[in-house]
């Protein structure tokens, strides 16, 4: 397993399907070791819970609701929990997965991205759990860069990939 980084990465993104479709701007989002998910849209969890079982029989995820931003692309969170899909849409091949990490200056903000692992074989655009813990809340805009998905390839192409759920979702 090896970082995919640097014009190995460059080359993937470039490929057909690319690894990440909908770049808002290439040159910004595309880092040394990454790229940037930027912010399309976030959502409030509507007061239900959610349940998780073991073969995801009874799995239910709870609801949500938009939150519009303001007329100059601005939303004012204040401190919870808040579900957040990004612009991007990834194409994960047989040869690789991605782990996420929040941007320094979200976390300095106040607030973190909870992510799980991008399976091989995913295709989607994500989203995340957002979570503002500064007492002051949060202000985001939209197209805010708020994660780095870091992409690692396997010494093998996966002989199982990703077949749930959420495959193609938000497409």
């Amino acid at each position: 397993m090896k970082l995919i980084a640097g014009t190995e990465l460059v080359r993937r993104l470039r490929a057909t399907p690319p690894l990440i479709e909908h770049l808002r701007d290439p040159e910004t989002q595309i880092q040394m070791n990454g790229v940037d998910f930027t912010l399309r849209e976030i959502s409030v969890f509507r007061g239900e819970p959610g349940a998780i079982d073991f073969d995801n029989t009874e799995r239910r995820t709870p609801e949500t609701e938009p939150l519009p931003p303001d007329e100059q692309g601005w939303w004012k969170l204040a401190p919870g929990a808040y579900w957040v899909v990004y612009n991007e849409i990834v194409n994960i091949p047989r040869d690789a997965f991605a782990l996420a990490r929040t941007r320094s200056s979200l976390l300095r903000s106040g607030a973190s991205v909870k992510t799980a692992l991008w399976d091989s074989g995913y295709s989607g655009r994500s989203g995340s759990l957002l979570v503002v813990e500064n007492p002051a809340g949060l202000r985001l805009r939209k197209d805010a860069r708020i994660i780095q998905l870091i992409f690692f390839g396997l010494d093998e192409p996966a002989e199982k990939t990703y077949a749930g759920l959420y495959q193609d979702e938000n497409k």
